[in-house]
């Protein structure tokens, strides 16, 4: 979802775009405060995704790892991934096996912190390094494949991420995506969920 770059420090940092000041703040068109569904997306006006608040708080689909080490030193994203789907668009993808409009998936970084621990060797989550995130909205992003627009945000300060090149992100997810841009082959809770799977 997100290319990156290694820094002087050894860390990874969001490979930005140059983005102009957003202007005013407007919700999702369809957002509302009551009820059980609601989009939970915010954009500015601009079209920018706001920085997602809570998402620790949605469902959580998975946390896959590419580590360096099973990758020559080379891996693209040597960090856990811990990813999550709004409950909006989670209810939805339980009654239709599909992403809705408005579906906001949230990528948190998460390094590798130490390889040892009581119950043996393997991959254990270190510190956070940030978020990525991809929306589908047929409106907003008519232009971009399948709908989807995905973002990179230089901090969790950030008030709005910075919308990635096409050839960065919705390439690969095109290529290489099980179901609609999205990568359901390696997130099991997603696949379960999908009607007629369980």
């Amino acid at each position: 979802m997100l290319q990156l770059k290694k820094t002087l420090l050894g860390g990874i940092a969001p490979v930005l775009l140059s983005i102009a000041l957003a202007g005013p703040v407007i919700a999702s068109d369809a957002h509302h405060a009551h009820g059980k569904d609601h989009d939970f997306g915010r954009f500015t006006k601009d079209n920018l995704l706001l920085t997602p608040k809570d998402y620790r708080e949605w469902i959580f689909v998975g946390a896959p790892v590419t580590p360096n080490d099973m990758n020559d030193g080379k891996a693209a994203f040597p960090e856990f991934h811990n990813v999550y789907i709004d409950p909006t668009s989670w209810n939805h993808w339980k009654k239709t096996g599909e992403f809705r409009d408005g579906t906001v998936i949230v990528k948190e970084l998460v390094g590798v912190g130490t390889k040892e621990a009581a119950s043996g060797h393997g991959y254990f989550p270190g510190e956070y390094n940030g978020i990525a995130a991809m929306v589908k909205d047929s409106k907003r992003y008519a232009d971009r494949p399948g709908n989807w627009a995905f973002f990179g945000f230089e901090s969790y300060e950030a008030k709005h991420g910075a919308i990635q090149a096409d050839d960065a992100c919705a390439a690969c997810h095109k290529e290489n995506a099980a179901h609609d841009m999205v990568f359901t082959q390696y997130y099991p809770v997603l696949r379960a969920a999908k009607p007629g799977k369980k």
